[in-house]
Parts: C-alpha cells; structure tokens; sequence
C-alpha cells in the first residue's frame, strides 16, 4: 500500500508518526508531492523512524542543523531518526517517493542491533546523507528503494519477507558508506536541538499570544542568551524572526484557506494590528494580503475561500503549521536578516 501525502501530519512536538498500517510491520512507503504541499515545503520535523527516499520528479532542498543539500530527479537521501529537518521544492515540482521503518524491524534490540544499527541511528554526526549514482553502494541503494517502493505498491504474496531482505541489503551498504563518520568527534548539537525542538512546538502553539524572547526561552528552561545561541546553531536564524515568519504563514494559510479578513487574520496569527500584518506581508511576499488572496484564488478557480473561519478552530487558532523554509538558505536569509533591527516580538 503506497500513502500520497500532501501535509504533514504532526504531533504538538512536531513530531511525524510512521504511516504504516498498523498491522506489526513497521514500514510504509509513502508519496509525497511538494507541490501540494502548503508553501512547496515540508516545514521542520521529525521522527523515530528511518527516512530513505528517491526524488521521482523535479527537484528539491533537503535541510538539517548540520547544512542543506540538494536534490534533482533520480537522487535520494538518508535521514536518521530524532534529526530536524524540511524538504522544500525547487523549481515547478518535486515529487518524492519514501521508504519509512523503524530501526529495530532490522534487528530488534539485541547483540545485531548494538553492532551495526545503534552505532549509525545514535551518531550524532550522520544527521542526514545525500545519495547519488555517481558512487556504486549509493546507486545500489537507490536501485533498492525502487524495488521496494514497487513492492509495496504491489504486496504480493510474502513481500513484507522480501522487503525485510531489501532493508538489509540497504543497511549493510550503509554501515559501509557511514563507516569513516563513526569515527569522527561529535559535538554538542544534540542539547541544543532538544532546546530548540521545546522553543518550536511552544511557538507553534502560541504564536495566536503576545510572546517575548523571554516567553519562548522559558518554554526550554533557558535564558534568553542561550535561545539566541540554540536557535543560531540549530537553523541558523533567531527566535523573533522564526516567529515572525510562522505568524505570516498563518496568515497565508488563512488568507487562502478562509473567508476571515486581514482584521481577524492579523488577530488570530498574533499582530498587533492589520497595519502591521500587511506591511510585514508585503515586505516578505511582494504583495498585499488582498492581493495574495485573490492571486491564489484565481489559481486554485475559486472566486473566494469556501470556509468562514479555519477547519474546526471557529477563532483564534492554535493548530500546529508549516514554518517559512527560508532558514537553510543564505540568499533569503540576508534579506529577511534587514529585519532584526526594527522587528519586534508583539
């Protein structure tokens, strides 16, 4: 069985569960379409299980704490469990085919598990690997994916046996690509990422408040200084503009997805004002609220939202969203970075 995907599904931690089928096989393959996704992107997440793709159509950035990569049609990636990370489009489409499963289907949690799975789940300095033709034991992992992506697809008789032996096949040749990485000196990104994964869902949560620097560092149990620091190390940005950018999000969603105006919009998503909103909008997007609505209608053939208010939150809501993906990417974010001067938390 093969899951098309056009959001994301987290939980208040933005965490992502295994799409599998619930039946004590823990696996799924999954299709996903960027296109449909809202912005092109597959905000900051993660997950306890093991990510390996292939990139069916177009192409796409794949971005962790560690750096950013990307990817065009024919190529995958690793991403191992617990690690933050987005997938935005680039260019007109990116279609991505997944191979989900969690780490103990290869080996449970005994002696086989300790030597070759844990020492490449836990290490810190693998958070995610980009895999290309141009190397023998990459290309024969993708060649896998695509067999074991078929198989799902067509379940024959025995395949969750099959698709066992296609996992193992994957994994021996990752604990040979991955070898030299075990051996390097890690760092002190892992507390970080748990601050910073703390400072995300509150944000996420409460961005509909007035919050401070002083709100989203306590959320982590830490000073404002140390906020600054996690955020800086972990996405490169600061915490006033993650949570300037996932309050126009909102709005954007809104503004599209809704029949509310920019007054009850720049309310729900946090601003101090409709004024406010549109400047920050225009500034960020190039257009007005106004302007984006009817830009986006006119797309999708409608001549106005078909809901009042957000889908089951009738007033300011507080459901998890997608975060700008402008993080990864220096050119972006030199221009949005003009803002910390003159943006303030409201």
């Amino acid at each position: 069985m093969i899951h098309h995907l056009n959001a994301l599904s987290l939980t208040e931690k933005l965490r992502e569960s295994l799409q599998d089928s619930g039946d004590g096989f823990p696996f799924a393959a999954v299709e996903a379409n960027l296109a449909e996704y809202a912005n092109n992107c597959a905000s900051w997440h993660w997950h306890e299980f093991v990510e390996l793709a292939y990139v069916a159509e177009g192409a796409l950035e794949c971005a962790t704490p560690g750096g950013t990569f990307t990817l065009s049609a024919g190529q995958g990636y690793f991403i191992n469990p617990n690690i933050l990370h987005l997938h935005r489009m680039r260019g007109s489409a990116a279609t991505l085919r997944v191979i989900e499963f969690m780490p103990s289907l290869l080996a449970g949690s005994g002696g086989l598990y300790a030597r070759y799975v844990a020492p490449v789940e836990r290490c810190r300095g693998i958070e995610a690997l980009m895999l290309s033709r141009e190397k023998p034991l990459e290309g024969e992992i993708l060649d896998k994916l695509k067999e074991l992506f078929d198989l799902a697809q067509r379940e024959p008789k025995g395949f969750e046996l099959t698709i066992m032996e296609g996992l193992f096949h994957i994994w021996r040749a990752m604990v040979e690509i991955t070898a030299p990485m075990l051996r390097r000196p890690g760092d002190d990104r892992d507390a970080s990422e748990d601050r910073v994964k703390s400072m995300l869902t509150f944000i996420h949560t409460h961005y509909d408040e007035p919050l401070s620097v002083a709100d989203i560092a306590a959320s982590a149990n830490i000073s404002q200084r140390e906020a600054y620091r996690s955020f800086r190390q972990v996405l490169g940005t600061t915490p006033t503009l993650y949570l300037l950018h996932h309050r126009i999000d909102r709005a954007a969603r809104m503004l599209v997805e809704t029949r509310m105006t920019v007054t009850q919009i720049s309310l729900a998503c946090g601003f101090s004002s409709p004024s406010y909103l549109c400047k920050v909008f225009h500034d960020l997007n190039g257009a007005s609220p106004r302007a984006f609505r009817l830009a986006q209608l006119s797309v999708q053939g409608l001549s106005r939202p078909e809901r009042r208010f957000p889908q089951g939150v009738p007033t300011c809501p507080r459901a998890l969203g997608a975060a700008f993906a402008f993080l990864q990417s220096g050119r972006e974010y030199g221009k949005l970075s003009s803002w910390r001067g003159r943006t303030c938390i409201i």
